[in-house]
């Protein structure tokens, strides 16, 4: 027997389907936080914050050894060290004499950072960045001289130009001594006779106006 709503196969009957019933409608609140739950949060999230940065503002460990971050001090510490240090004879620097005999083995490098980031003809003054042992045994330049190589060869191109016509025009030639101290000669103290002294010029082409005006 068949059904009033549902009409046979192939009796052509209507197919449309029953509306469909309408749905609940559902309203969601968005829980409330408390003022402990938000406090917990905040320290939730600056305890992420601290965790993540630990390894960015912390001590760097390599291979077992701990690398503090080191402040940066004026070159007045430095050159007090450098100075307290001059006579060795006194008693109270005899622990560290064995400081400075293994910090021999690093001078040629001490030399090739200083000869390095020697200040070109060109330049009147250069300041760097140095990193020194607290006894004063040993001081490298912290730094690398980079340089655009373009520029860098059409500077010296331009050095060798004013050297060949120094050369052409001067007449008197002072030579250094080698080497410049005798063996029982104290170092001279760097704030006593250098710090004052004005440096020499720098090396400049001198241009024409016309010719040299692009």
């Amino acid at each position: 027997m068949w059904s009033a709503q549902v009409a046979p196969p192939g009796t052509g009957g209507s197919t449309i389907p029953p509306p469909p019933a309408a749905q609940p409608s559902y309203t969601v609140l968005a829980p409330q936080t408390t003022p402990q739950e938000a406090e917990a949060k905040l320290e939730e999230k600056a305890r992420k914050w601290m965790q993540l940065n630990s390894k960015r503002y912390g001590d760097k460990r390599k291979f077992g050894f701990v690398e503090t971050q080191k402040e940066d001090m004026p070159p007045e510490h430095v050159r007090k060290i450098i100075r307290d240090h001059g006579d060795m004879s006194s008693k109270k620097y005899r622990h560290d004499k064995r400081v400075y005999l293994g910090a021999l083995k690093f001078i040629p490098h001490a030399v090739y950072k200083l000869l390095e980031n020697m200040p070109m003809p060109w330049e009147q003054v250069r300041d760097v960045k140095v990193l020194y042992h607290i006894t004063g045994a040993i001081t490298f330049v912290n730094e690398i001289p980079w340089v655009v190589e373009p520029i860098y060869l059409a500077q010296w191109g331009t050095m060798w130009i004013m050297m060949r016509r120094e050369k052409r025009d001067r007449r008197h030639f002072k030579r250094m001594r080698f080497p410049p101290f005798d063996d029982e000669e104290p170092p001279l103290d760097y704030a006593d006779n250098l710090l004052d002294v004005d440096p020499l010029e720098p090396i400049q082409l001198e241009l024409d106006e016309e010719e040299d005006s692009a």
